[in-house]
């Protein structure tokens, strides 16, 4: 999976390739291969990154447009017909 947000949080961030490496326990030679584009992420390794950039996954994968696309589709609260507890979705 391509993350083309992932440069852009990190520098929002302030913090280094190495900086991110060391707080997400992602291999920093891997975390600029992300950035560039030659390589595709693991769901796992999107979470270990959102995780040390404090942020959703989803916004390195779609950023702001995907989670305004995402509340959009969002039944009000108190609306839902179907408890959401036990389901797993996405990240």
């Amino acid at each position: 999976m391509d993350l083309p947000h992932l440069r852009d949080l990190r520098r929002r961030a302030i913090m280094s390739q190495e900086q991110l490496a060391e707080k997400s326990g992602v291999a920093r030679d891997t975390i600029s291969k992300l950035e560039t584009g030659r390589r595709k992420a693991y769901p796992t390794t999107i979470r270990k990154l959102a995780a040390g950039l404090n942020t959703a996954p989803q916004m390195l994968v779609g950023g702001v447009q995907y989670l305004e696309l995402e509340q959009a589709k969002r039944p009000e609260e108190g609306t839902e017909k179907e408890p959401r507890e036990g389901r797993k979705v996405g990240f």
